[in-house]
């Protein structure tokens, strides 16, 4: 058996290290994976910026879009930010959502679903969140390039979509 028999049928390890992506003129941070290539992405009125294993195909990938809406989100919108949000993803080719939640707490109002689609010949997987402060949207997304390449990276994922924090650090505080 050669070298590269060996290798065969086990993945890559999932990296271990954690960065944090910092924008302070948008007032948000995301954790990526030490390991992966940084590009940004153009935005209309606003600002994004995707993390990608491989420096070209971006198939899997971690992604954050932030933009000014010019209005202010209240809880009160939630139920029909979450009608738009659902049928929008039902309109993708081969959508299936697996399931979603929609939320309001004192640090963000958001949406949160779980997608597989057909995108390019493929079936792939993805986690999207939609959140809202103010009057400002992110949306975070985690997708892999295979339903099976999804769930071998949803331990990396989650403390990444988990622990998104829009708004100035100060403001994330409480009891202070």
């Amino acid at each position: 058996m050669t070298s590269h028999d060996e290798g065969a049928g086990q993945a890559e390890p999932l990296p271990n290290v954690l960065l944090v992506y910092e924008n302070s003129h948008w007032a948000y941070e995301l954790r990526r994976p030490e390991v992966w290539h940084e590009r940004p992405l153009e935005i209309d009125g606003g600002q994004g910026v995707l993390f990608s294993p491989d420096p070209v195909d971006t198939a899997t990938s971690l992604s954050v879009e932030v933009r000014e809406l010019g209005v202010d989100v209240t809880p009160e919108d939630l139920p029909d930010l979450q009608a738009a949000f659902l049928d929008g993803l039902r309109a993708v080719p081969g959508s299936e959502i697996e399931s979603h939640q929609a939320f309001a707490n004192p640090f963000a109002i958001g949406i949160d679903a779980v997608q597989t689609l057909e995108e390019e010949g493929a079936r792939r997987k993805r986690w999207i969140r939609l959140l809202y402060k103010g009057s400002v949207q992110a949306r975070v997304i985690a997708q892999a390039a295979t339903v099976a390449e999804y769930d071998r990276l949803r331990p990396l994922f989650a403390p990444c979509m988990t622990t998104f924090m829009l708004g100035r650090r100060g403001e994330q505080r409480t009891g202070e």
